[in-house]
């Protein structure tokens, strides 16, 4: 029975360290990325071989957790929000049974996983004001290129308004409803700068909550009808227009979950010569 007991305490133990480490400010309401327990509203399920460059981060031991999307931007660099990485970052170090699984649209099955070798988090990510939110993770050992498995390109132009793009993620279909094994897509449009803080800061009223500033030059925006959005989970994951198949964007905060105020991403182009000092090919 004392062997049983043990067993049992022992698989709980592992279990509770498999859980994303929570946001713990004021604004953690829109780090609800970072939860598991859902994602993208609103989303059709993707093509198997769609998104050869989404990546899923996973931590756990016994148990596995779904932390956040990332994108492979090289055989050996993972793209990624800075407040991602904080989520699996303690004591000076990443968690050890943290993973980067490609090739597959389902997060906990198929695919390959990858440990990692170290992360680099932006030196002047806030995270009060969720700026500066990007970090790569490098891999210990080069992903695999196959059909299914292919890195992205960055595009360091600056994006307008009006560019048709795509998000993917793993999660839920509609706000409180199951969660999806699969990867959803979502089609949205980018917005002015002048446009997002104005509704921004419209949505901030509306929902009365006291959001983030909104700052164009390091943020992207993106606008899309009621119940189709971004929500918990997605963050980290790669923002893609359409025209070109480029990252311009990567899931950074929002107003969770679908509720028509603009989403954020970081605006890659404000980051090209950071990304250049640590990306590793």
């Amino acid at each position: 029975m004392a062997v049983k007991t043990g067993i049992l305490f022992f698989i709980l133990l592992v279990g509770c360290l498999a859980i994303p480490k929570p946001a713990s400010d004021d604004l953690s309401q829109f780090f609800e990325h970072a939860n598991p327990d859902s994602r993208i509203v609103g989303g059709t399920v993707a093509a198997i071989g769609a998104h050869p460059h989404m990546v899923a981060m996973s931590n756990g031991v016994l148990i596995r957790s779904f932390v956040c999307g990332g994108s492979l931007i090289s055989s050996r660099t993972v793209l990624t929000a800075a407040h991602c990485i904080a989520a699996v970052f303690s004591f000076g170090s990443l968690s050890s049974s943290l993973r980067v699984t490609v090739g597959t649209n389902n997060w906990n099955q198929g695919g390959v996983a990858y440990a990692l070798a170290r992360n680099v988090t932006h030196e002047h990510y806030v995270s009060q004001t969720i700026k500066n939110d990007i970090g790569v993770l490098i891999t210990s050992s080069p992903v695999v290129f196959t059909n299914l498995v292919q890195p992205i390109t960055v595009s360091y132009d600056y994006a307008g308004a009006g560019i048709q793009s795509r998000a993917a993620g793993w999660g839920r279909i509609r706000a409180g409803g199951p969660i999806s094994a699969q990867l959803l897509e979502l089609t949205v449009t980018t917005i002015s700068g002048d446009q997002c803080v104005r509704d921004v800061a419209q949505a901030s009223v509306d929902f009365n909550v006291a959001a983030p500033p909104v700052e164009p030059h390091v943020e992207l925006c993106i606008i899309h009808s009621p119940n189709h959005g971004m929500c918990n989970g997605d963050s980290g994951s790669a923002l893609v227009r359409l025209d070109r198949g480029t990252q311009i964007g990567i899931v950074s905060w929002g107003f969770p979950c679908a509720r028509g105020a603009p989403d954020m991403f970081v605006r890659v182009s404000a980051f090209q010569d950071w990304v250049a000092r640590h990306f590793v090919a």
